[in-house]
């Protein structure tokens, strides 16, 4: 066992740095709403104001569609709102429907968790131990893990430090992800990169690319494919699934979320043999003693599968990337992501008080946006994150993008630097 490095107050530092701007952020009202109502894209709020959103992100509209909520009651009319046992002890139909549903979208062996972050917590010391029938480690693993990552996979690197070495690097970096690989390798490790498929602030990773290194390397590449699922493979299995070559895909372990564009709830990690999701399920510590699952949202993920696994999923899809090519046509290169394939766009600010600014212009314009600072972003870095979905109106996205170019002209903010977002 490696021994831990120095003990840092990391999380200290980062709440002393963030507190004034996100509070500053809360004070103006754009985090913290207090929604009564909606209907497709449009909110109210509890004063009252009717805004039209691009804070969600369920991009293919789902989670409002009738057959996902009579799923969700079906399953808490026959079995509760939950079963609270561990799913080791009992497993109800809909819970074992999901799962075979789940292997068929994934092409793998699929196990289901409360989110993509507990999956992280479960999965990621298993993979590490080397127990995993399909992984098996030389020494030790060597963790590569994106500086861009999700919080969910950064915050465990102390725990990843107990089974191996850590390195940060970008992921999208091919150059620098050999190095680190090629280094453990040659100390007898095996390397695992994590990293996002798509960045939640950022652009596409190159996932087959990776995979090769991984090859090369006799490792392992861990995908978070979260803003991937459903909106990409014939049946949804994800970006990092279409874009990883089939000859490669036993070096790459996928996990995807069933709370965005699925429009349900959970996450899901899919492994190579059923050996491997067997031996999750039986000691991946958030699978045995993380709580039940809600039987709404495993409901609502079968009725969501069900879609998934006919042709109207990709109607849905379709209808995503013409929005999203209408909203690059109208505010061009300068919007970040632009004629990227990721649902993400985002408007490059800067200065934390001119996004907030900016923020608050649009709110009068009647659209809300996620406005991401420091430590989502770099300091300096701030940035209003639109989330694009299949079920905006054209007249939406019109009327944002003139909002928008307003915004600019009318406060004088100067627009960021365009950027490569890979």
């Amino acid at each position: 066992m490696n021994t831990q490095q120095p003990t840092v107050n990391w999380l200290k530092n980062r709440v002393r740095q963030a507190r004034d701007d996100q509070q500053h952020l809360f004070d103006a009202g754009l985090n913290g709403l207090e929604l009564v109502r909606r209907e497709g894209k449009d909110i109210e709020l509890s004063n009252g104001e009717r805004l039209t959103e691009f804070l969600s992100c369920s991009y293919l509209g789902l989670e409002c569609d009738p057959r996902l909520i009579q799923g969700a009651v079906d399953a808490v009319e026959c079995f509760g709102v939950q079963f609270a046992a561990a799913r080791t002890r009992a497993l109800l139909p809909p819970m074992r429907a999901l799962d075979e549903q789940l292997s068929q979208i994934f092409q793998g062996h699929t196990v289901t968790f409360n989110s993509v972050g507990s999956a992280h917590l479960g999965c990621l010391p298993l993979l590490g131990s080397g127990e995993l029938p399909s992984y098996p480690l030389r020494r030790a693993p060597c963790w590569i893990v994106d500086r861009a990552a999700h919080a969910s996979m950064q915050v465990l690197q102390g725990i990843l430090w107990q089974f191996g070495t850590v390195q940060r690097c970008d992921c999208s970096d091919v150059q620098q992800v050999e190095q680190l690989c090629s280094t453990a390798a040659a100390a007898g490790n095996t390397p695992i990169i994590l990293t996002d498929s798509i960045g939640s602030m950022r652009g596409l990773y190159p996932i087959n690319r990776l995979l090769q290194l991984a090859e090369r390397f006799e490792g392992y590449l861990y995908a978070d494919d979260a803003h991937g699922t459903s909106i990409h493979g014939v049946a949804g299995g994800g970006y990092a699934l279409m874009a990883a070559d089939e000859g490669m895909r036993h070096r790459l372990i996928l996990l995807s979320s069933l709370s965005k564009a699925f429009g349900a709830t959970g996450g899901a990690i899919t492994v190579l043999s059923a050996a491997d999701a067997e031996l999750i399920r039986r000691h991946a510590s958030t699978y045995t003693f993380g709580g039940p699952l809600s039987m709404g949202g495993v409901g609502a993920a079968v009725a969501s599968g069900a879609i998934h696994l006919s042709p109207e999923l990709g109607q849905l899809q379709a209808a995503l990337w013409r929005n999203l090519a209408l909203i690059d046509g109208l505010l061009g290169p300068v919007l970040g992501n632009h004629e990227v394939a990721s649902p993400i766009r985002f408007v490059r600010v800067g200065g934390e008080r001119d996004a907030i600014r900016l923020a608050l212009h649009l709110r009068r314009e009647a659209f809300a946006v996620t406005t991401a600072l420091f430590p989502v972003v770099a300091k300096g870095e701030a940035i209003l994150r639109l989330a694009i979905s299949a079920n905006h109106g054209q007249d939406q996205l019109q009327r944002l993008a003139s909002a928008i170019n307003g915004g600019f002209d009318e406060l004088g903010i100067r627009q960021g630097e365009h950027g490569d977002e890979r």
